[in-house]
């Protein structure tokens, strides 16, 4: 019998996001606290002799060659060739629960789960340093996977600090099912002229100048949030309603459109969703009640 294995992918959400400015290499220097949250994607890997195959279920993605698993796949795959490692192959299935393109990272995080699944299938025994440097080239979002579930994230995302995260805390995750290109929204807050003073953005990434967790549940902030409130109206209401109903932190995930209000307990959160269910039943809007999670799913295998 081929070697199988079986990983579960965590979508995540940005605490706090603020962009210092544009490099020379087209990526944006960010601040952010990121955390993962208890929604799922499931990957399974087989090992086979040469070649790679994706299947995938629950979305209409491509299995092509652009796919983020399949592209890490055959990353760690030439990497291992050029390092005299014997050529293996794997078959993935990839089973979607997190929404694409709605700033919860869940290719980045799928991406993730395919470089530490084949790791341990191929029997690589390569350490987590060097797959987060390896996940560098495929994306800014994927180093944070290595060492969450809660951490401070500089650079484009190379730069990742666990920290441990004292609220056990539950969320209300709302998705519009409205897709947003991260790299446009990237492209219209430039173009905007917004970019955070470069001076300011040296004193907030010291790691004495970062804003406490209290001060990022009082004060939310994220500095993409207006770009894509301006491109899906839904938002602005949706966001107000959060708070009435007793979010504590109402922000928008990442480029999003995804937003999330924090609440004290399960039964806080689920009670909010069940008045928004109520008033939202024409709508396609997506409702989820989700922990934070204290432990990566990960950290088994890295």
């Amino acid at each position: 019998m081929n070697n199988t294995l079986c990983l579960r992918a965590p979508a995540k959400i940005n605490l706090y996001l603020k962009i210092i400015n544009r490099r020379k290499d087209g990526y944006h220097n960010l601040l952010s606290l990121m955390q993962m949250i208890g929604l799922y994607d499931e990957l399974h890997f087989e090992e086979t002799e040469k070649e790679l195959s994706l299947q995938i279920q629950n979305s209409t993605l491509p299995a092509d060659q652009c796919n983020l698993v399949l592209r890490a796949a055959r990353l760690l795959q030439k990497t291992m060739c050029a390092e005299d490692h014997a050529h293996k192959g794997a078959a993935i299935r990839l089973k979607k629960e997190i929404p694409v393109a709605a700033g919860l990272a869940g290719g980045s995080s799928d991406a993730v789960a395919t470089l530490i699944g084949l790791n341990h299938l191929w029997k690589l025994n390569w350490p987590k340093k060097k797959l987060a440097r390896l996940s560098e080239k495929l994306g800014s979002d994927l180093p944070f996977f290595f060492d969450g579930p809660t951490a401070w994230v500089t650079g484009r995302g190379e730069c990742v600090e666990s920290i441990q995260n004292p609220f056990k805390t539950w969320i209300l995750l709302l998705n519009p099912g409205i897709p947003i290109s991260t790299a446009s929204v990237f492209q219209d807050f430039s173009s905007q002229n917004g970019l955070t003073n470069t001076e300011t953005a040296i004193k907030i990434s010291a790691k004495q100048g970062r804003p406490t967790l209290a001060e990022v549940y009082q004060t939310p902030h994220n500095d993409l949030e207006r770009v894509t409130l301006n491109r899906v109206v839904a938002l602005k209401p949706l966001k107000s309603r959060l708070r009435r109903l007793g979010g504590k932190l109402v922000l928008m995930s990442g480029s999003g459109p995804s937003i999330f209000g924090t609440f004290e307990s399960q039964e806080q959160a689920a009670l909010a969703a069940g008045q928004i269910r109520e008033f939202e039943q024409e709508s396609s809007l997506k409702i989820w009640v989700l922990p934070f999670l204290q432990i990566s799913p990960f950290s088994e295998y890295v």
